[in-house]
């Protein structure tokens, strides 16, 4: 990182005002999505809108010139760094139904002991960009460390969790809810660019950004807030609905399956219903007055590639 810590000049100033803009449109936007989607009793929802307002302060610092740059920079910090930290408690909500006692308690003590780091990371900040100390050169290429880890493993848990648990394939997911497949597709692009972003604070990219700036962090936190805004219930929830509603499109009999792997789950599924239709006939013998009768439709197996 380069030693001159003041307001950006020529392509530096250009990237930086384009990150910052990118970042803060998106925040923006996401931000009013979640306040008209959602329920004023869930904290969960309300840890979300808190994630994203904290962190907009810090996408306006670029309008600023020295001295009051280096200022309202540090002080925009702090409420980026603050939303960081509450984005991992958030992935803990999200994926603790899904989590035995044990991880649960290691993964969220894990998350509240990494919390120091942030408070000497804002002191860091603070000083490093008011040209007081340059510790920041030391604490910036620890922050991965601090503050990914955890979404990488929510991340991994959660693919884990829906191949074992829901008999989901991801182009059957994807079909069945494209919401869904937003999200994972914004987990996988977010750990991408937590590698990019590693990589541009090791100086991997020095010859090719201009020093001290690079956007990657920033894309990174953007599809990061996004996985939590398209879907705001735990993780769990959201799947428990998606297979209730794909079970119910089976039972209509319209339901497009996009393998071969759901046509076999679907005729299962079938045969199922057949046996139960069968003991619900023998039963209905045994009833006196009126007729009591349960229908059950059989679900139309449509596979893809049986459509032109």
């Amino acid at each position: 990182m380069s030693d001159h810590t003041g307001r950006p000049t020529g392509d530096g100033l250009v990237l930086e005002a384009w990150g910052q803009g990118l970042m803060i449109g998106s925040l923006l936007i996401m931000a009013a999505v979640t306040l008209a989607n959602m329920k004023k009793h869930i904290l969960l929802h309300k840890l979300i809108l808190a994630e994203l307002l904290l962190a907009m302060g810090h996408g306006t610092f670029i309008f600023l010139h020295e001295p009051k740059y280096g200022w309202y920079l540090s002080v925009t910090a702090v409420g980026l760094n603050i939303s960081w930290a509450l984005h991992n408690v958030i992935a803990w909500m999200k994926n603790r139904p899904f989590l035995s006692r044990r991880v649960s308690m290691i993964y969220i003590i894990t998350v509240v002991l990494s919390w120091p780091y942030w408070i000497v990371e804002i002191y860091a900040n603070f000083t490093y960009f008011n040209n007081i100390n340059n510790i920041f050169h030391t604490t910036r290429p620890l922050e991965p460390i601090f503050r990914d880890p955890w979404w990488v493993f929510t991340t991994i848990s959660l693919f884990w969790t829906i191949k074992r648990e829901y008999g989901f394939g991801l182009s059957e997911l994807v079909v069945i809810s494209p919401r869904f497949g937003i999200m994972l597709a914004s987990m996988c692009l977010s750990i991408a660019f937590i590698v990019v972003d590693t990589c541009s604070v090791l100086d991997v990219f020095s010859n090719s950004l201009p020093q001290g700036i690079e956007p990657f962090w920033k894309l990174s936190f953007i599809f990061k807030c996004l996985c939590d805004t398209v879907i705001l219930d735990d993780f769990k929830t959201a799947l428990d609905r998606l297979r209730a509603y794909w079970l119910r499109k089976q039972a209509s009999g319209h339901v497009l399956l996009a393998t071969p792997r759901a046509a076999r789950s679907a005729r299962r599924n079938a045969e199922e219903i057949e046996d139960i239709e069968s003991a619900s006939g023998d039963m209905s013998s045994h009833q006196s007055g009126r007729e009591h009768t349960k229908s059950y439709s059989i679900p139309r197996v449509v596979l893809r590639d049986d459509i032109r």
